[in-house]
């Protein structure tokens, strides 16, 4: 009698045990589906050194959760040592609970973009680092990045970067930034490096990248780079000067939108109607499509270039024609 009382027992509190986990088990799938109603989407900041459990409290006061219990037990469950981690997190209407807290223990922090436009400056990203709300800038920031190229003794960072569209996650420095755009700019360089055609008068990758942005001044037409290219590759095989504009307005302190006679006999590192050879540096950020063209011009035995009235350019290979060219199309 006594082991059936006792048969009984245990299997009562067997009973209730079931109860009691199916019940747990049920409180926690409930976390699992229910979705956070927002109208819209909206965000969340966890802080440099914020708890988990400060996160949790700071979730349930914007009424983000409605329970501060059962998420610390699933953050426990999911991980014996939870730990957030720090940054910006977009909450959207679809996000349950459990889905928010997967998001902070992985990191998976809300995303921004730039977009750094072809033939931009190195000027013009600073000024857009400087005014994003979303990036840390200061001003000794951007010159860390500098020392990326002390082995290189370049002190001008001109054309260094990579113009794409970047994503990154609000809190990023401006050093980390740029980084990010000199390495894209340094695989893509090199990969055409690699594959130049090795009879050009390129000494150093760094002088395909300024010829590169030359080109990527010139025309923004795909079809017509590696034309413009050879160009000036046939310039330089020749001892030519490049007489390329572009570089003598990069090299003017107060360009006005319209260069003269005047301007190209004045004087300055850049203008290469008055000196031979490339200028010491780019002059704007070039496309891959532009460095494509420097690494692989076309064979032309074309010397001069002149805008046609649609935005295209017209070829020549001798002086004569080049005239004929410029009256038809540039003089009024």
């Amino acid at each position: 009698m006594k082991y059936i009382n006792n048969f009984f027992s245990y299997k009562l509190i067997y009973f209730f045990i079931f109860i009691f986990l199916s019940l747990f088990l049920s409180y926690l799938n409930f976390s699992l589906n229910k979705q956070i109603y927002y109208k819209n989407n909206t965000s969340f900041t966890i802080s440099e050194g914020q708890t988990v459990s400060k996160s949790i409290q700071l979730l349930k006061s914007k009424k983000i959760i409605s329970s501060v219990y059962r998420i610390k037990i699933l953050a426990y469950i999911y991980s014996i040592n939870p730990r957030f981690i720090m940054g910006k997190y977009e909450i959207t209407k679809n996000d349950t609970e459990y889905s928010l807290l997967v998001k902070f223990i992985k990191g998976k922090v809300r995303q921004e973009t730039i977009t750094i436009i072809e033939g931009s400056t190195y000027a013009n990203i600073i000024n857009a680092l400087s005014n994003n709300k979303f990036i840390n800038f200061n001003d000794n920031d951007h010159t860390y990045y500098n020392k990326d190229f002390h082995k290189l003794n370049i002190k001008n960072y001109e054309g260094l970067c990579f113009p794409d569209t970047y994503k990154y996650s609000p809190g990023i420095t401006s050093q980390e930034f740029l980084s990010n755009c000199y390495e894209k700019m340094q695989y893509i360089l090199l990969k055409y490096w690699r594959d130049r055609d090795y009879s050009l008068p390129y000494k150093t990758p760094y002088e395909m990248l300024i010829m590169a942005s030359i080109i990527e001044k010139e025309s923004y037409i795909l079809s017509e780079k590696p034309i413009i290219a050879s160009v000036f590759i046939n310039r330089l095989n020749t001892k030519m000067r490049l007489q390329a504009d572009p570089t003598v307005i990069y090299g003017m302190k107060n360009f006005t939108g319209n260069i003269s006679k005047k301007d190209l006999r004045t004087k300055n590192e850049y203008n290469t109607y008055r000196m031979h050879g490339l200028p010491k540096t780019p002059i704007c950020l070039p496309g891959e499509e532009s460095i494509k063209a420097a690494s692989r011009p076309s064979k032309t035995n074309y010397i001069y270039f002149v805008a046609d009235k649609k935005g295209r350019h017209v070829f020549s290979e001798n002086y004569k024609d080049h005239v004929n060219a410029v009256n038809k199309y540039q003089k009024k």
